[in-house]
């Protein structure tokens, strides 16, 4: 094992050289030949794939999820691109954000799009070798769970799990209602939000479904649970939110099959997922009209899907093309702690309104580079979302703190993984923090930090009902 990692550490190493010498290569000439650069990134990326299996024989492996999810967020285009699998202009950003019917990123931009993508995950792919060549030994023992499974009452967490399944099942209703009458942006345009018991009683769903795993049921009792919160979350594609449940979905699988050893064949995977995406799509289509779907194959829809959730690259894209007036050390720091901004805004009352934001006021990524290039959207409700890939960008615009977070970022997946969950309280800390990190390659990576703090929030709460109800049994003796 030592030296198959060995030898994967050097492989990577080697590809980061040979990616160097292109990149001073692009630097000093201005050019580069783009579909050369997107092959790299797309081989690169299966590399990662098997390479990751050959070490875990786990085709379910944490890390092997987080880069496919990487892939379908961010590499998805430059994939299409490549092959010619749907009609592109460049990666299409003029469609999705309106910001100029002769917007174009310049080609410069798309060749870096692909140098970034390329660091990150080779990168990501040294962080995790070194973190799997720490803890590898670790990982031959079991799940924790029942020996610390007192603070963890199962009464509490399913009284949990059914309130918050009726919240999350009304706040679907509501969603699908509002983009009924008023399409997908009125959800993010600050004219509506949820009634605070629902948005509260919502998170109850997860941490409930959470609660019942870490007291490590039986299979079947496992099985039934997570069947029915599946079930219940799936509702979520009724609302077009397919990527928000493919990371539930995710994590759930995660879950199960890290807790039962699940061993799955790729093809059994492959199908599961086709069938997913295949569902997914045609709700969508059906329901909303927005094509003939009667005249749609089974690769359109695949294609379709792919296309649609792979816009998360327009992000970086943007970062990239305007990185003059984004991108700097002291901005890159201010979206690393936006999420804890956003809690501390609410908490007292310092949330600006959209209509009066500008890019002072603004610490998330999407948010700035919305409001710079296009402020009538963002004061409209268009939202980019973000990109950890971004936010390392963003730090200086080069690609040394790039790799050193992603370094980074790739050996804390393996500590979660390989070495947390088989601490006391690590799994529920753990299935705490994997949604948002399969999230990441659309989202801030400052919600990691903020759900490992809520985490640990939990468990003191927890801790204190459980001293609580166990001295009032004591005074009742």
């Amino acid at each position: 094992m030592i030296k198959l990692l060995q030898y994967n550490i050097f492989i990577n190493i080697l590809l980061v050289i040979i990616i160097s010498m292109e990149y001073i290569l692009f630097l000093f000439l201005g050019d580069f030949y783009l579909k050369f650069i997107e092959a790299q990134v797309v081989l690169i990326f299966f590399y990662s794939i098997f390479s990751t299996f050959k070490i875990t024989n786990n085709w379910l492996d944490l890390y092997m999820i987080f880069l496919s999810l990487t892939f379908l967020f961010m590499i998805s285009r430059p994939f299409m691109h490549l092959f010619s699998l749907v009609d592109l202009m460049n990666y299409d950003e003029i469609e999705w954000y309106r910001i100029g019917a002769n917007f174009q990123f310049k080609k410069t931009t798309m060749i870096i799009i692909n140098f970034v993508l390329a660091y990150t995950l080779l990168f990501l792919n040294i962080g995790y070798l070194h973190g799997y060549k720490k803890y590898k030994n670790i990982s031959k023992y079991k799940v924790l769970g029942d020996s610390y499974a007192k603070i963890f009452n199962k009464k509490i967490a399913y009284f949990l799990f059914l309130i918050g399944g009726t919240a999350f099942l009304i706040k679907v209703y509501i969603y699908i209602k509002l983009l009924s009458q008023y399409g997908y942006v009125y959800l993010y345009s600050g004219n509506f939000s949820l009634p605070i018991i629902i948005r509260i009683f919502d998170d109850f769903f997860y941490i409930g479904y959470v609660l019942l795993l870490v007291n490590l049921p039986t299979k079947k009792e496992s099985y039934i649970i997570s069947s029915i919160f599946v079930l219940l979350s799936s509702s979520m594609l009724l609302t077009g939110m397919r990527g928000e449940f493919f990371v539930i979905l995710f994590s759930v699988v995660w879950a199960l099959s890290t807790i039962y050893q699940w061993k799955v064949k790729l093809y059994k995977i492959v199908i599961a997922g086709v069938s997913l995406i295949l569902l997914g799509q045609s709700i969508l289509l059906i329901k909303y009209s927005y094509i003939d779907y009667t005249d749609v194959n089974v690769i359109d829809l695949v294609n379709l899907f792919i296309y649609s959730q792979g816009v998360s690259i327009l992000n970086l894209g943007y970062t990239i093309e305007f990185s003059d007036r984004i991108v700097d050390i002291y901005s890159g720091f201010r979206y690393f702690i936006s999420a804890f901004v956003d809690i501390f805004f609410t908490l007292t009352g310092q949330t600006v309104p959209r209509s009066n934001a500008n890019p002072d006021t603004i610490y998330d990524i999407g948010s700035r580079i919305l409001i710079l290039i296009n402020p009538d959207g963002y004061h409209a409700g268009s939202g980019i979302g973000s990109s950890y890939i971004s936010e390392f960008y963003a730090l200086g615009g080069d690609v040394f703190l790039l790799s050193l977070c992603s370094f980074f970022l790739g050996f804390f997946i393996v500590y979660l993984s390989k070495k947390l969950i088989y601490q006391k309280y690590g799994l529920f800390i753990a299935l705490i923090i994997i949604p948002m990190l399969f999230w990441l390659p659309r989202s801030t990576i400052g919600i990691i930090y903020k759900k490992y703090i809520f985490a640990y929030i939990l468990i003191i709460f927890l801790i204190f009902v459980y001293n609580l109800l166990t001295t009032k049994k004591e005074l009742q003796k």
